[in-house]
C-alpha cells in the first residue's frame, strides 16, 4: 500500500501534528502546540525513505533530523535516529493515524 495520504495525532508535550506524504515526494509537516498556537511550523520538502520504512525529515531552519517509521497502511510511528519505536505504556503517544 502507499504511504502518500495525511497522518494526525497528538505527540506528547500536547503537540497537535498532522503529516503528509505526497506522491511526488515532498511532505507538508504542521506542528501546533497547544499553549502557543502561533508556533504552527509548515515544512515542505522532500523526504528520503530508509532501509525498514524509516522516512527521514530534516527541518530547513534548524537542520536537525526528524525520523518516522512506517508501521502499516494507516499509521506511522515518530522513532529515534536508528528507527527504535517507543515502549511501554507511553508508546501509543508517538502515533500519527491517516485520515
Amino acid at each position: 500500500d502507499s504511504i502518500t495520504g495525511t497522518y494526525y495525532g497528538v505527540l506528547p508535550s500536547d503537540v497537535e501534528t498532522t503529516f503528509t506524504l505526497n506522491a511526488d515526494g515532498t511532505y507538508l509537516l504542521i506542528l501546533s502546540y497547544k499553549e502557543k498556537v502561533e508556533q504552527t511550523g509548515k515544512v515542505k520538502m522532500n523526504f528520503p525513505v530508509l532501509d525498514y520504512n524509516i522516512l527521514i525529515l530534516v527541518h530547513p531552519s534548524s537542520g536537525e533530523h526528524t525520523f518516522y517509521k512506517v508501521k502499516d497502511a494507516n499509521s506511522v510511528v515518530l522513532t529515534n535516529s536508528v528507527g527504535n519505536e517507543p515502549e511501554g505504556e507511553t508508546a501509543k503517544f508517538y502515533v500519527l493515524k491517516k485520515k
